[in-house]
């Protein structure tokens, strides 16, 4: 105990009283305990003064002047306080797991999301496969329904109409010159295209068929228009549903969290947090994807990474797997255990990047654990925990996909090679050039990370939702295997960091302040 420290609670209580707040000696004597216990310099009146200026604003934001204060009142004002003026809900940087996501159901006469009273688990029942494809219709459905209205509000001579597969069926024959049905893809047999919907399904002709800016694969949603007749659609033009910005998706949710996290509101929303990117505005993120461990190179090429940004250490370093270069089997997960206790002594020399930085890791397909399902648990403790004790809080293993929130700042991160996937299942091929651009709008128009049939890429289909891009974050980031890309659309982008180990040491760095991607190389 400090010999001022008599003296110290006095200014406090004093300062505390100056303030509008009759607080307990008692209390004094906790803040000062807790600062104590913080290593907090009280003998800096600089560092003192701005400690109680905080504790000051926490109590404020409590509404509690001129009224009885008590512990929590005291403990939730510490806590604020002592993060640097922050409520223990804004956090600057947050890594969320996919099974902690929110689960959101639609009500369709009030038009808004409100929290699912269903528990998803892992061992879902036969139904839940039926709720995962009706939840993505209805997302899909209802903002293409605003999309419309928007085009005809906005020009009196649009004449567009969304109708369903029921409406078709009623009917001999119709052209649909200024009719769109939307639905879902479904291939009953070799080279037989059907479109289903709540209501139906019909059979398409798609030997003509015109297709617009995108991959279109069965389980995919699309808008069709054509000539219906003998019960089958002759598709003239197929086009993906219309994405939407995040500003006119976000008033479907209210004030609820939709992103993830231990705040209730948004933290899209927070003035602190603006205010913290805004005096951080060279703050970064580094992504790596496929960063084999066993390659020869790796080790060189990391250590020459970290030596490079230990004098100005980025926010964090996103390292998604395979993390080694041959298909996981038993033998392997010692080898992968000693690897990354190699990379965590490797880390530890950097003493400012573990001061500074978050390592943030995303266990690809082919990792140990649950292998080609997603979501995808954390790698298996039995391979991290030399890496965790090393590197101690700074370390994330986490789920793939995971969402991270830098400031107000949302990144989706998902390891999977998605591209090849959509290419060899699509109805229409585009040309290299475009196919940047026609992922990029094939993903956000879908609103999912992975708009392919269940065989091509297996889904719990009680957490179909983690996979949801709805509203849309700042970033998606997908790992995949194919060379590296990124594209924007709607406001939102998109990237590939390419293969670490493949690519020549290839990696991408984005900026949330200015939203800024840039290619990197070592």
């Amino acid at each position: 105990m400090p010999p001022n420290y008599e003296q110290i609670k006095k200014k406090l209580h004093t300062a505390l009283k100056l303030g509008g707040f009759m607080v307990r000696r008692e209390f004094c004597a906790l803040i000062v305990d807790k600062f104590l216990e913080q290593r907090i310099d009280l003998d800096n009146k600089h560092y003192l003064d701005n400690c109680i200026k905080n504790l000051c604003t926490s109590l404020e934001n409590q509404c509690l002047i001129d009224q009885s204060i008590e512990r929590e009142h005291i403990e939730r004002a510490l806590e604020v306080c002592l993060n640097s003026g922050y409520d223990r809900n804004e956090t600057v940087i947050n890594v969320i797991s996919a099974f902690e996501f929110p689960k959101f159901a639609y009500n369709v006469d009030r038009k808004q999301y409100f929290l699912s009273g269903h528990k998803p688990k892992l061992l879902s029942s036969p139904t839940s496969k039926t709720q995962l494809f009706l939840d993505r219709y209805t997302a899909i459905l209802q903002r293409t329904k605003r999309n419309f209205q928007q085009k005809i509000t906005e020009d009196n001579s649009v004449k567009l109409e969304l109708q369903t597969v029921d409406y078709l069926l009623t009917l001999s024959y119709v052209s649909l010159n200024h009719t769109l049905i939307l639905g879902s893809l479904l291939q009953v047999s070799e080279g037989k295209y059907y479109l289903e919907d709540p209501t139906g399904i019909v059979q398409l002709d798609l030997s003509h068929a015109v297709y617009y800016g995108g991959l279109f694969v069965e389980n995919s949603f699309v808008l069709v228009n054509g000539h219906y007749e003998d019960r089958i659609i002759k598709v003239s033009t197929i086009i993906l549903p219309p994405g939407e910005e995040y500003q006119n998706s976000r008033p479907l949710f209210n004030k609820l969290n939709y992103f993830g996290g231990q705040s209730l509101t948004p933290l899209k929303d927070s003035i602190k947090l603006k205010d913290h990117l805004q005096r951080n505005r060279g703050a970064s993120l580094m992504f790596f994807s496929n960063v084999w461990l066993d390659h020869p190179e790796t080790f060189e090429k990391l250590e020459t990474l970290f030596n490079g940004f230990n004098p100005n250490p980025p926010v964090a370093f996103v390292f998604m797997g395979n993390f080694m270069s041959e298909c996981y089997s038993s033998e392997k997960m010692d080898t992968l255990r000693k690897l990354f206790k190699q990379l965590a002594e490797l880390i530890n020399q950097f003493t400012n990047l573990v001061t500074h930085s978050h390592f943030i890791f995303v266990p690809g397909l082919e990792d140990p654990c649950t292998s080609y399902v997603v979501p995808r648990l954390p790698m298996p403790s039995v391979v991290t925990e030399e890496m965790t004790k090393t590197i101690h809080d700074n370390v994330i293993f986490t789920t793939n996909p995971c969402r991270i929130q830098y400031c107000t700042k949302e990144i989706t991160v998902f390891r999977a090679d998605i591209l090849p996937k959509l290419l060899q299942a699509s109805l229409h091929k585009p040309s290299k050039a475009e196919l940047a651009d026609n992922l990029t709008r094939t993903i956000i128009s879908q609103g999912h990370l992975a708009p392919l049939p269940l065989n091509a890429l297996t889904v719990h289909w009680d957490f179909d939702h983690a996979l949801s891009l709805y509203p849309l974050p700042d970033l998606v980031v997908i790992g995949d295997k194919a060379e590296s890309y990124q594209g924007k659309y709607k406001g939102c982008q998109l990237m590939n960091p390419g293969s670490f180990c493949e690519s020549g040491f290839q990696f991408k760095a984005y900026t949330p302040f200015s939203d800024k991607i840039e290619d990197c190389i070592l």
